[in-house]
């Protein structure tokens, strides 16, 4: 950037501070490349580097009013930006520390059903209660550890009765469910 360059980025600033709405567009418009371009040499990311810019850009702006007019603006829009920058870096350091990195929300998404197939899940649970309801209440009770996913009971009896109660409930489910 030569001198021509930062003392207009500066006229414009000082403009800007004072409320002239009008030197807003060209400010920006000056301002972009320089803050893109420091961020650019800073990260390698292309993406990266137009979310630090981006940053910087409104830091700008957002802090206008403390601007020294009697400092070059350019220069101090530069810092800004540097500081995006370091920001950024940072926070990358920090996703590579952290175990797992970005991967943990990969693996969340593996491990859950697609929504058709929980769809179709709850719509079969919602059916095997309603044909479950249809059955007595002493099979109801046969059943209930394996609804409810609780310990099934030991013994020869508790056994007896699930297996009696699972035949009525087949029976019931190919009545209504074919």
């Amino acid at each position: 950037m030569n001198a021509a360059r930062r003392r207009e980025i500066h006229a414009l600033m000082v403009r800007f501070a004072d409320g002239e709405r009008a030197a807003f567009r060209p400010l920006f418009d000056a301002l972009w490349p320089v803050l893109l371009a420091v961020a650019s040499r800073g990260l390698p990311d292309r993406a990266e580097a137009e979310d630090a810019a981006q940053r910087a850009m409104l830091v700008v702006f957002q802090r206008i009013v403390d601007f020294d007019r009697e400092r070059d603006g350019a220069a101090w829009a530069v810092a800004i930006a540097a500081f995006e920058v370091m920001t950024s870096r940072r926070r990358a350091a920090r996703r590579r520390e952290e175990p797992g990195g970005g991967e943990r929300l990969d693996a969340i998404e593996d491990r859950a059903p697609p929504i058709d197939e929980q769809l179709v899940i709850a719509e079969l649970r919602l059916a095997v209660h309603e044909a479950v309801g249809e059955l007595p209440a002493r099979d109801r009770d046969a059943l209930a550890p394996i609804l409810d996913e609780v310990p099934l009971l030991a013994g020869e009896t508790p056994r007896k009765r699930r297996s009696r109660a699972l035949e009525r409930l087949r029976a019931i489910w190919r009545k209504t469910h074919g």
